[in-house]
């Protein structure tokens, strides 16, 4: 059941980001051809109309996609399980974590295709405004700060830090949203309030823990670049899975035991 409310899910965000997407790359094309033509002279009538056409389109481009991708992120949750069509999604042969994970797993997808959508961007406004030798020679430079021994590790941590992270922040608007949806009115000032509230329980255990140095050697540990080390970003990375699974499960619990659907 989790595959089918899943592809559905994907369906109903794709429908909406992917074009987003897509102009966001290609407003990125339009605004590096600009920079080219400024790099190669062209008469300024025509490079100040297309800077201020392609910079402004661009810079919207990017601002949509994030803010559209967060109200998406809530509102999925948020109508398809508190609002009117909960009624519906909890009659249907799913459990309450495949409803959740459905969710998650799609809302984290998009999220990731966004940043590839923005690296792709990225590297079409280098190559298009540079040549190939100096777009490799970025690329190089990008990969030893990255990485100065050259290994893949510290590269491959990182990536399962940020994705750790991001679905740590998934997990915890959700709990948020449970929450708040506990109160009998001003709902949304109850998530809201909620998610302020786990945001100053984290604060206070990250000041304990610093306060009798439980986490502080690893956390504050970087290598001779200036990038967290391994060990820290390892160390961190349980700490985001440790909070994926504290709002995991008392979004669960909201959803499961204390459902309100009035």
């Amino acid at each position: 059941m989790l595959g089918k409310l899943l592809k559905n899910e994907m369906k109903a965000m794709g429908r909406i980001l992917l074009p987003l997407y897509a102009v966001m790359i290609f407003a990125s094309c339009l605004f590096a051809f600009n920079i080219r033509l400024n790099m190669n002279g062209t008469t300024r009538f025509l490079v100040e109309r297309f800077a201020i056409i392609t910079g402004v389109l661009f810079g919207a481009a990017v601002l949509v996609v994030g803010v559209v991708m967060v109200i998406l992120m809530i509102q999925r949750f948020y109508k398809n399980l508190l609002g009117t069509e909960g009624y519906l999604m909890f009659t249907l042969p799913a459990k309450t974590h495949e409803l959740i994970l459905s969710k998650a797993i799609s809302a984290f997808a998009w999220m990731v295709m966004g940043w590839i959508a923005g690296v792709i961007s990225g590297f079409a406004m280098v190559g298009i405004t540079s040549s190939v030798q100096e777009f490799l020679r970025e690329a190089q430079d990008i990969w030893k700060q990255l990485s100065p021994n050259n290994s893949l590790t510290p590269v491959i941590w990182l990536i399962i830090l940020l994705c750790a992270g991001v679905m740590e922040s998934l997990i915890k608007v959700y709990a948020a949203i449970a929450l708040g949806h506990q109160f009998s009115s001003h709902r949304l000032a109850g998530s809201i309030l909620a998610y302020l509230g786990f945001g100053i329980v984290e604060m206070l255990l990250s000041f304990v823990s610093n306060k009798f140095d439980v986490l502080e050697k690893l956390l504050n540990s970087t290598n001779s670049a200036g990038f967290m080390s391994v060990r820290s970003t390892q160390t961190t990375t349980l700490v985001a899975l440790a909070g994926i699974a504290i709002y995991g499960l008392l979004c669960w619990y909201l959803l499961d035991r204390r459902l309100n659907l009035e």
